[in-house]
């Protein structure tokens, strides 16, 4: 029987800003894999690198930005070799990301259900169809009265709400990879669960493997199947979130 390729694969990854002429080092040796409907969260404290990991996941490193040394494998195929047509094609159906600020990802001069039918449109569904699965994938977030919410503008929606909006924009394509980017930071304690219910519901519903970025270590207990502890740039921990929780090893983790 063979062995199931992981959904995503980092091998020994550095990535580097190039800053006044200068080449810094952000990511070291970074290795790490994610299964097919795994939950795997990156954790460490403000400007650890962990932002920087998910950006090079997708290629979307800014301009100073780039891998040094290392893979990107997802899905057994290494993105850092792949064109621009082959990246596009990847970002439209395998993998996508929601990031900690909707109301910044979200286009503030377009009705969110325009933005949603976008998101159909690059996926190839007919025009017809378009409004009615864009109804649909907002229903799967819980969002009570789709068709109004539709006609609105960002501003107009709560960040609970917008929050809702970008995963379904997310999750429209079924991709095989999730990257939330501290997706539940902006939202008070009662919204937070509440999005974390629903992520949790959705991966089981569409078996995503998710790449979940915090620094909160509670949310990272519920959601998360295995973590990886960041620090300094380097991967100093990582194995089963229980495990990581019951028994930490590095000093850092304590």
């Amino acid at each position: 029987m063979t062995e199931a390729v992981p959904t995503l694969k980092l091998e020994d990854l550095d990535v580097e800003y190039r800053v006044r002429g200068r080449s810094l080092k952000v990511l070291r040796g970074i290795n790490l894999e994610i299964a097919r409907g795994e939950c795997y969260g990156l954790v460490g404290e403000s400007g650890c690198g962990k932002s920087t990991a998910a950006y090079a996941v997708l290629r979307y490193l800014p301009r100073n930005g780039s891998v040094s040394r290392g893979r990107v494998l997802v899905n057994g195929e290494d993105l850092l070799g792949f064109d621009a047509t082959r990246l596009r094609e990847l970002r439209r159906k395998s993998v996508a990301m929601v990031y900690q600020d909707p109301g910044k990802s979200l286009n503030p001069s377009i009705r969110i259900g325009r933005q949603v039918e976008e998101v159909f449109e690059l996926l190839g569904i007919p025009r017809h169809a378009r409004r009615e699965r864009s109804v649909e994938i907002l229903k799967k977030v819980r969002i009570a009265d789709p068709a109004n919410v539709m006609e609105r503008y960002p501003h107009q929606l709560s960040g609970g709400m917008q929050q809702r909006v970008a995963i379904a924009m997310a999750l429209a394509s079924e991709p095989a990879l999730l990257v939330l980017d501290e997706p539940t930071t902006g939202l008070d304690a009662t919204v937070e669960a509440d999005v974390l219910d629903l992520i949790a519901q959705l991966r089981e519903e569409f078996d995503t493997s998710i790449l979940f970025i915090s620094h909160n270590l509670g949310v990272i207990a519920k959601m998360c199947d295995r973590v990886g502890v960041l620090y300094a740039g380097r991967l100093v921990e990582q194995g089963k979130t229980s495990e990581i929780f019951r028994n930490p090893r590095h000093p850092y983790t304590v």
